[in-house]
């Protein structure tokens, strides 16, 4: 599981919990004496953002319908598959966001109108700020406020803790939404604060159906564990956590999302939408 960014919840999750910190791998968790650890934020083996979107319709018979109820609006639950995709498919090891510019494996109209915004990634522990200039054409850009995603494994030692039912699943194709599910209703209890224009924002709650992403081979663990699971560069994936769409005008805006796990870590967005009724050349 491999937290893309996270927040600090604003409540506290439950004491009983079995939990792995932020920047620790998943199977640490089990390690983890949550009494005297305490409950901390975020989640490392979870994340959790276009590959294409033929990702190979033969990889879906890696991902196994379950029982559990994906979270939040439809249309919005596919945007954020969309940029998870996005997401795992740029990420290379020491990333702080990924993509790492704007437009790299999108064009500046997004997808179906949406762009999608590159997402503050906490894998390896890095921490910073994180900026980026976008120039888009859209009038409407998705945003993450926080979130992980589930990513399979084949390491059996790999295990999450349901903390209603304390049942250990492994990371593996048919849990991973449960998995997320838990993830979602213990640490992501509220969005990340974020502002556009100075304007606060909120967002969200969303939990995917598990989906195939694709990982390069430069993001070392990830695609590691392609390669354990026996398809190299494909993953079983689960998003879960908060989304927003944004309704732009043209013209300049900036948009501050501030991420926190054991320091803050500050994305910031200036993006310049352009005004597609305006002719070339006219300033």
């Amino acid at each position: 599981m491999r937290t893309p960014q996270s927040h600090t919840a604003r409540e506290n999750p439950p004491s009983q919990s079995t939990l792995e910190d932020l920047r620790m791998p998943v199977a640490a968790a089990e390690r983890l004496d949550p009494v005297r650890e305490g409950p901390r934020k975020a989640i490392m083996k979870l994340r959790s953002f276009l590959c294409a979107l033929t990702a190979g319709l033969s990889m879906f018979a890696l991902v196994s319908p379950t029982a559990d109820a994906a979270i939040g609006p439809k249309h919005l639950q596919k945007l954020a598959q969309r940029q998870t995709q996005l997401l795992l498919q740029n990420f290379s090891d020491g990333d702080l966001a990924s993509p790492s510019t704007c437009n790299e494996g999108q064009s500046r109209k997004g997808t179906k109108g949406v762009f999608l915004l590159p997402t503050r990634y906490d894998y390896g522990g890095d921490s910073g700020d994180v900026t980026f200039n976008c120039k888009v054409s859209t009038r409407a850009v998705l945003l993450d406020l926080g979130g992980a995603a589930a990513t399979e494994d084949a390491n059996p030692g790999s295990l999450w803790t349901l903390t209603t039912t304390q049942e250990k699943l492994r990371f593996t194709p048919g849990n991973l939404e449960r998995i997320c599910d838990d993830v979602l209703n213990v640490f992501y209890l509220t969005p990340a604060a974020a502002t556009v224009d100075g304007q606060p924002i909120s967002g969200t709650r969303i939990s995917t159906p598990e989906f195939v992403a694709t990982v390069r081979p430069s993001a070392t663990t990830l695609f590691g564990d392609s390669q354990d699971v026996g398809h190299p560069g494909k993953l079983a994936t689960s998003f879960c956590g908060w989304k927003t769409t944004l309704r732009l005008k043209p013209g300049r805006h900036v948009i501050v999302v501030h991420l926190t796990d054991t320091t803050q870590n500050t994305i910031t967005y200036n993006i310049f939408v352009q005004n597609s009724h305006r002719h070339h050349g006219h300033h």
